[in-house]
């Protein structure tokens, strides 16, 4: 029997170790907050995850912890010294790790090594699946991938959204156009994976962005769901006053979040 989208990106995710993240440019909070929320769960559930937005965040979403973000894609590829072995024989390597350091030890079998013979480089980045969130076309999607084009044409990508203006540009599409938001849908992906990842504090990034995108529930999109789902973050630990100080500055009627997501399309 065939798997469904929400199947398919449940499965691609456990069978991948690292994984890239990202999401639209100029994105909103509901991207923003999707994004940071996904990674967090992901290295719950043991994966090295890369969450890369390069443009400048909204100011609405300048609340959230976005420790866990880059601005640009440096990890997930290995550091290479490169030893010139032309004039010396190796011998031996080995290395000790220290409290905030690591010594590396190269002993000469025959002749000897200078500061002059060791040289640094990068190997390629390794990932084993790119996720993005939101970004109904290839052409809207954060410039890493235009940046990297030829890293991503190397691994499955699996794209998640909720317009049903979406050109479905992933190996696995889970579109579902139902949803009022992407932390909405990420919830239901979450408990795919196992139940109990989401703490507080990824409770209060997705309620965040379930109230930008529905502009507090008052949102013409909003649904029952939206509002369950709200709950179940409530429940989970979010905390819905910081929320409110973060998203509407204390709770102002005429503070709305900037949206790029706000036609339904």
């Amino acid at each position: 029997m065939d798997l469904t989208p929400k199947q398919q990106t449940s499965e691609a995710i456990r069978q991948a170790e690292t994984i890239l993240m990202t999401t639209a440019q100029r994105p909103s909070v509901d991207q923003v907050a999707a994004t940071l929320a996904l990674a967090e769960i992901l290295r719950k559930f043991g994966k090295k995850v890369s969450a890369i937005i390069s443009d400048p965040l909204p100011q609405q979403a300048q609340f959230l912890d976005t420790r866990g973000l880059d601005k640009s894609l440096s990890g997930m590829r290995d550091f290479i010294m490169k030893v010139d072995t032309r004039t010396s024989e190796v011998g031996t390597i080995r290395y000790e790790p220290g409290q905030d350091h690591i010594s590396i030890y190269v002993t000469p079998q025959k002749g000897g090594f200078a500061p002059s013979d060791v040289s640094f480089d990068y190997g390629d980045f390794q990932y084993d699946l790119a996720i993005v969130l939101g970004v109904p076309a290839r052409n809207r999607i954060d410039r890493v991938y235009a940046d990297n084009a030829g890293l991503f044409a190397t691994m499955p990508l699996v794209n998640i959204d909720y317009r049903r203006s979406n050109e479905n540009y992933g190996a696995v599409n889970l579109i579902e156009p139902a949803a009022a938001s992407l932390c909405e849908i990420l919830i239901a992906t979450s408990e795919s994976l196992q139940s109990g990842l989401i703490d507080a504090d990824i409770a209060t990034t997705m309620l965040a962005g379930l109230m930008a995108s529905t502009d507090r529930f008052t949102a013409a999109h909003t649904t029952s769901k939206s509002l369950t789902v709200a709950a179940q973050m409530m429940a989970a630990g979010a905390r819905q006053p910081a929320v409110v100080k973060g998203l509407y500055g204390g709770g102002s009627a005429t503070a709305r979040p900037e949206r790029n997501d706000a036609p339904r399309e």
